[in-house]
Order: structure tokens, then C-alpha cells, then sequence
């Protein structure tokens, strides 16, 4: 069940391991988390957890029998978003537990040079107005190793604004230029 390529019910006849399991089912998704949750039939009430890596074969140790009546069941991996001002806005999956704010913006090919780096702030689920509540990101301190990297939460929203004012001179300079090699042709070819 879960992040599998074919989730269902497959029969377990004799002795099987849970990498053989999951390679009947089409392997994990993409999404799959790196834990994976096995109900045994004999024991409903205590879940086994495994801790998986990315290659499988990494830990062996994880390759644990599996019986006639268990589940296994592989959740989705919390996702961080981060857009904006940003090179790839996206949805990024938390897939050792743990992202930071910094690592985000790395992921998501770094801020572009219109970025409004001091109005960076995390949109999290908490005890503000419609159950959100905003936190204020020092991006432009953190990116010169003046402040401490953030550490995101599983469905945070890492908002990067566009800075106005970093639009407003790109655009100035756009047109000086154009108007600049306009002139400069007149000049040459009047």
C-alpha cells in the first residue's frame, strides 16, 4: 500500500522479503518516504518500522522477512514548497528527514537577481489567522553567513517576493540600453 508503483494485495507464499515485495509492486514512487510501516497478522497492535535509504541494497539489514497477512504500507514523503522570485519554483520532497531554508533555495536553483532576499518568510501551519502563521526569513543574512540556516517543517511554503524596485532599475536599464544602441545607429547611419 502507498508510495508503490502498483499497490494491491500480493500473495505471500513461503518465506519472502520485503525488497522482493516491493519489487513485485513496481518498486517506490518518487514520493515514497524512506520509512515503511509492516503490520504483522500476529502482532496488529505494534507496527514495525523500517528505515529505508534511497538504494535499497544500502542496508540490508532492512530486507526483513515478511508473512502470509502483513501489511506493508510506505507513506508519502512530507513535502516542502518554495516559490516566488526563485530559478524553479517547486514542491520539494524532505527525503532524509530534514531540509533547511538554504537548501530549499539551493534545490530551486537559487533566488533571481530580482529577489527581494529581506522579505523572504515560511508560511506554516500554526495558530495564526485561517490556521497559518508567517515567519520571517533573513534570506539576505543567511546567504552571507550571517544569520543561522531555518530549518523547514513538512507542508511549509518558503515564499521569495519579487523586489519592485529591483524590477523597476532592470527595466530602466533595459531601456537606456536600448535607447543608447538606437542612438548610437542613428549616429552611424543617419
Amino acid at each position: 500500500m502507498g508510495e508503490v508503483g502498483r499497490p494491491g494485495i500480493y500473495p505471500v507464499l513461503g518465506e519472502r522479503r520485503l525488497f522482493d515485495l516491493f519489487s513485485t509492486a513496481g518498486g517506490l514512487t518518487d514520493r515514497a518516504s524512506r520509512t515503511a510501516s509492516i503490520t504483522h497478522r500476529n502482532r496488529p497492535d505494534k507496527p514495525e518500522l523500517v528505515h529505508l535509504s534511497r538504494n535499497l541494497s544500502d542496508k540490508p539489514e532492512t530486507n526483513i522477512e515478511v508473512h502470509p497477512g502483513d501489511t506493508i504500507e510506505v507513506q508519502r514523503a512530507p513535502i516542502v514548497y518554495i516559490v516566488g522570485d526563485v530559478g524553479r519554483p517547486s514542491g520539494l520532497l524532505v527525503d532524509n528527514g530534514s531540509l533547511t531554508v538554504l537548501q530549499a533555495i539551493a534545490l530551486a536553483g537559487g533566488p533571481n537577481h530580482t529577489a527581494k532576499l529581506n522579505g523572504a518568510r515560511i508560511i506554516r501551519k500554526g495558530s495564526g489567522p485561517n490556521g497559518m502563521s508567517e515567519l520571517n526569513v533573513p534570506l539576505k543574512k543567511m546567504m552571507r553567513a550571517q544569520a543561522p540556516d531555518m530549518p523547514l517543517q513538512a507542508n511549509d511554503i518558503l515564499f521569495v517576493p519579487v523586489s519592485g524596485t529591483k524590477v523597476a532599475t532592470a527595466r530602466a536599464m533595459e531601456t537606456a540600453m536600448a535607447l543608447t544602441t538606437a542612438v548610437t545607429i542613428y549616429a552611424v547611419h543617419p
